[in-house]
């Protein structure tokens, strides 16, 4: 047996153990391709990545909330914050200002053009949604999203469907 014959044989037997399709790593990985590619085939026309729209929900949601508090509410680092919202301040989805409290405050709010540009996502964004979760029954939609919920430790103040 020759010398790669032999590796071969040593690296199919460690593994030969591991099944892809029974690892949560792997399957989370591959959720997130799948919930990409979704969202590009329904919401690719807006120039307005995952991310991006995201953040613009969370601001919208908290208007005048800082930089930091908005990267936390969506599990984003500092820096992919920073880059992103001046990617969408240069687009004048969002107005980036100084805190009157503490001039090291960036706060954050929704421009009229990033409320038109929800406005015009909606129906897409909802379809998005319900894309992600076609093959799925709305028990087990529930279900899904109560476990992911469970293994980040996130807790939910009300009912979320």
């Amino acid at each position: 047996m020759g010398s790669h014959q032999k590796l071969d044989q040593a690296v199919t037997e460690i593994t030969g153990q591991y099944d892809l399709l029974d690892s949560l790593a792997h399957l989370i990985r591959r959720g997130h391709f799948f919930s990409e590619s979704m969202y590009t085939s329904n919401l690719g026309t807006f120039d307005i990545t995952s991310r991006q729209m995201v953040l613009l929900i969370a601001i919208g949601q908290n208007p005048g909330a800082s930089q930091k508090a908005v990267g936390e509410m969506v599990a984003l680092d500092v820096n992919t914050v920073s880059d992103t919202l001046r990617r969408m301040e240069r687009k004048g989805l969002i107005l980036r200002e100084t805190s009157k409290l503490d001039a090291r405050t960036i706060c954050l709010r929704v421009t009229e053009k990033g409320f038109r540009q929800m406005q015009a996502m909606q129906p897409a964004l909802q379809s998005y949604n319900e894309a992600l979760q076609d093959r799925l029954t709305e028990e087990e939609a529930v279900q899904l999203k109560r476990l992911i919920r469970k293994m980040l430790q996130l807790e939910v103040t009300a009912p979320a469907a």
